[in-house]
């Protein structure tokens, strides 16, 4: 009897190996000096130092400051572009600048006074060429009640909007966007065009009435109220200059050598001439100033903003004294909801118009509070990244943010010289020029591409863009991320998972492998899997989890994992933790260190550690 103790007892160290570990990276200090603790305050402080390093370095300036990066490295060739984008967007900005104003019930030049500001700062601290600052009909809207108490302490407002964007940046809360995906940018850009261009169909046939808000279904209901309305003039004017927009876009790669050039500038130039030619051709039809044959922009206020601190407390034309506390009784939640729309705002439109490349949100954000901080110097309404516009920049052919720079002299130019001649740029013109950009922005071949390569993703473009049609722009992205989220979290809670049974150093194994982390929402799931692959076997001696691709786990799965060790003890199968990682290792040794060290081990190979564990810890169950 000896004799054979002896043998088998030589049969074991044969099959054990020499070298054993407990977790992968075994020579972790805190793993030899048992120390599992956790030390968040030196990595804390650790964080901090690379932050300040960061913080305090001639590249975060640059970083912070995008012209320093690109004036330096500017060229000739780009002059025209940026000009003719700009002056481009100026033409069409002053009518909607002046709506957005008269929407927001506030005098028509503070909308003017807001384009003007936002697009110096942006010319400054913008990191996408294509985006445009202004007032917008959603940053009207939302100020509204506001400006009905206030007046001009909506500056305030403003003010307090742009110090908390300013504030998101600081914190680099632009990882945010990252939810963004493209199903999501797709539905959010073809919906927006429907929804700019249907809002303009009123101006495009002559129709004065204006509908209660410019959202798709209202722009469409207010047209079909007042077909009666109809101007044959404006709605002849509207449509020829929409073909002939169109048909000069179409010759862009026409002709050779001067010709090619001439073509190409005459495509740049496209939107300029129309409502040139659209102004002059208004001029010269007038008969009475009261009574034009065409829907004209009309008189805009001349002047230039005056710049003042933004009011801290405010007296209304009613004689209603308000102070600060007062003030901000008034704009409750809006200080926080207007940094949150405008910033998913500008970021929206900013990876709208990136194609494919990466879009900075956090600088964005930094942009877009720094614009609205110099606005509420002279103006209550607050910018944010015009869709329309910036649609515009792009079809325009854009190279730097010195565009936004051009819109603003141009701007400021028309308001100081030039009021009396912008009385006769057409509507009808103006809205040519927005829905024949809108037409060209939908990438329809990335719509298709959609279909193509995942059909599960036209479930959050269908949604966001079916929400930004029938409810809200803003409101229909926050859909689309929101249902992206919820299919974030499925997929987290339903970890790929696959079981072997094998045989190995006279055990019966089920050989457990998960494909990703686990966290609290998939806990549970592993431990069902588990139990439910027992019932299916007749006789299972140990389960071994593979930790190989699991490098994040939380207490409820360290909670999991210890009841899923007593289950399988009910049964009588013991649990082996292979080849886990040391980090989370840790997390179940600070759960409970007595039962998962004899748990965990990490061999290269599987025969090995099963050899190895058997030899220090099984014992064979008793009947």
């Amino acid at each position: 009897m000896q004799d054979m103790s002896k043998e088998a007892d030589s049969q074991v160290q044969t099959e054990m190996p020499q070298v054993s570990r407990l977790v992968v990276n075994q020579n972790d200090e805190r793993f030899i000096s048992y120390d599992y603790r956790e030390s968040p305050p030196r990595e804390m402080v650790q964080w901090f130092r690379r932050r300040a390093r960061i913080l305090f370095n001639y590249s975060m300036v640059k970083k912070c400051l995008p012209v320093l990066s690109w004036l330096p490295k500017y060229q000739c060739s780009y002059v025209m572009y940026d000009l003719i984008a700009g002056i481009t967007v100026a033409l069409t900005a002053i009518p909607q600048s002046i709506a957005y104003g008269i929407l927001a019930n506030l005098s028509p030049q503070y909308g003017l006074y807001s384009n003007i500001l936002g697009c110096l700062a942006y010319a400054v601290f913008g990191s996408v060429k294509d985006v445009t600052i202004a007032p917008t009909s959603l940053t009207a809207i939302m100020v509204q009640h506001v400006v009905k108490e206030l007046e001009y302490g909506t500056a305030l407002l403003t003010f307090l909007a742009a110090v908390v964007t300013i504030s998101f940046g600081a914190l680099n809360l632009g990882v945010l966007v990252r939810f963004i995906s493209i199903p999501v940018v797709m539905g959010f850009t073809f919906a927006a065009c429907l929804t700019i261009g249907s809002a303009q169909i009123r101006s495009l046939l002559g129709i004065k009435t204006q509908g209660k808000s410019s959202d798709f279904v209202t722009s469409w209901t207010n047209v079909f109220a007042h077909l009666d309305e109809v101007r044959m003039a404006d709605c002849i004017l509207g449509c020829c200059s929409i073909v002939v927009l169109c048909s000069l876009r179409l010759t862009k790669d026409l002709g050779e050598g001067r010709w090619r050039i001439f073509f190409k500038y005459l495509v740049l130039l496209r939107n300029a001439l129309i409502v040139v030619a659209g102004a002059t051709l208004a001029y010269y039809l007038k008969t009475d100033m009261d009574d034009s044959v065409f829907n004209l922009t009309g008189h805009v206020p001349a002047g230039l903003p005056v710049f003042q601190m933004p009011p801290f407390s405010y007296t209304n034309i009613n004689g209603t004294e308000y102070s600060f506390g007062d003030m901000l009784s008034v704009m409750r939640t809006s200080i926080i909801t207007i940094p949150l729309v405008t910033t998913l705002e500008i970021v929206s439109v900013g990876k709208a118009f990136s194609k494919g490349k990466i879009i900075d949100a956090t600088q964005e954000m930094i942009a877009l509070g720094m614009s609205n901080l110099v606005v509420s110097f002279c103006s209550p309404l607050p910018a944010a990244g015009s869709f329309t516009r910036s649609a515009l920049n792009n079809s325009s052919g854009v190279r730097t943010t010195m565009s936004c720079a051009v819109t603003a002299v141009v701007l400021t130019i028309s308001l100081a010289l030039f009021t009396d001649a912008l009385y006769y740029i057409p509507k009808a013109t103006l809205a040519s020029v927005v829905i024949s950009a809108m037409l060209f922005m939908p990438d329809y071949e990335e719509i298709g591409n959609i279909w193509r390569s995942k059909k599960m993703d036209l479930i959050p473009f269908l949604a966001t863009a079916l929400a930004c049609l029938f409810y809200e722009l803003d409101y229909g992205i926050l859909v689309g991320i929101g249902l992206n989220c919820c299919i974030l979290l499925y997929l987290m809670s339903t970890p790929g998972l696959s079981g072997e049974e094998i045989q190995l150093s006279g055990l019966t194994v089920l050989l457990v492998k998960v494909d990703q982390s686990l966290a609290f929402s998939s806990a549970e799931c592993l431990r069902d899997w588990i139990l439910k692959r027992i019932d299916q076997r007749d006789h299972i001696d140990v389960v071994v989890i593979d930790g190989q691709n699991i490098h994040f786990a939380d207490t409820t799965v360290a909670k999991n994992f210890v009841s899923i060790e007593e289950d399988l003890r009910i049964r009588q199968i013991r649990l082996m933790l292979w080849r886990f990682d040391a980090k989370v290792a840790f997390v179940f040794l600070r759960m409970r260190k007595e039962l998962f060290i004899p748990l965990l081990r990490a061999d290269v190979q599987l025969q090995d550690a099963v050899a190895r564990w058997k030899h220090l810890h099984y014992q064979i169950p008793t009947e």
